[in-house]
């Protein structure tokens, strides 16, 4: 009886020692256990200055991406973003501090195939903008926000906004206000 109250107490403790530097949190009702990572390798801004000086960027350029970087990504970035339809200090500026290589090229690109201007979408993509930043201000600005609130609000949370959209489609409510208006502006026009 002994050995085996000895095996759990230790099972236990193994159990404890392994989420020592964890955590868990509910979001959207789901359950995720957060863990603590290794530290960051310091040679990844030194491999992200080399990637943007292999490409199209000279060395003080290179080293103005990467500066604070913890991968290739500000390089790889900014060097898709120059491929795009963006300057040497656009893409710079866009994607200095970038944690990820395609985000906000993907951003920036989809916002100024868009309706907004370049300026407009460098805006709303630099630091660390996603799809979901230019799908969000497309639909915002569709809707019934300005341009610039479509981008003020886009640029801090755009799947909220995305998510009060999709309900806002769906309510009986606002559809009825939606054919509402739709019927007074035709009438207008019809005149």
């Amino acid at each position: 009886m002994k050995p085996l109250f000895t095996l759990m107490i230790l099972v236990v403790a193994m159990a404890n020692t392994a989420h020592a530097d964890s955590f868990t949190t509910i979001r959207d009702g789901k359950e995720y256990i957060c863990t603590a990572t290794e530290p960051r390798n310091p040679g990844d801004a030194v491999d992200c200055v080399d990637t943007a000086y292999r490409g199209p960027f000279s060395k003080e350029e290179s080293m103005r991406i990467c500066s604070g970087a913890t991968s290739k990504a500000p390089a790889e970035c900014a060097t898709a973003a120059y491929r795009g339809p963006f300057s040497k200090e656009e893409s710079i500026s866009l994607c200095v501090r970038a944690t990820s290589a395609t985000g906000p090229v993907d951003c920036a690109t989809t916002a100024y195939r868009g309706p907004f201007s370049k300026e407009e979408s460098l805006q709303l993509c630099t630091r660390g903008g996603t799809l979901a930043n230019a799908e969000c201000a497309i639909k915002a600005y569709r809707g019934p926000y300005s341009k610039e609130e479509a981008l003020r609000l886009c640029k801090a949370e755009p799947t909220l906004l995305i998510r009060s959209f999709k309900l806002m489609e769906s309510s009986p409510e606002v559809q009825s206000k939606i054919q509402l208006f739709k019927a007074k502006v035709l009438g207008l026009f019809d005149r």
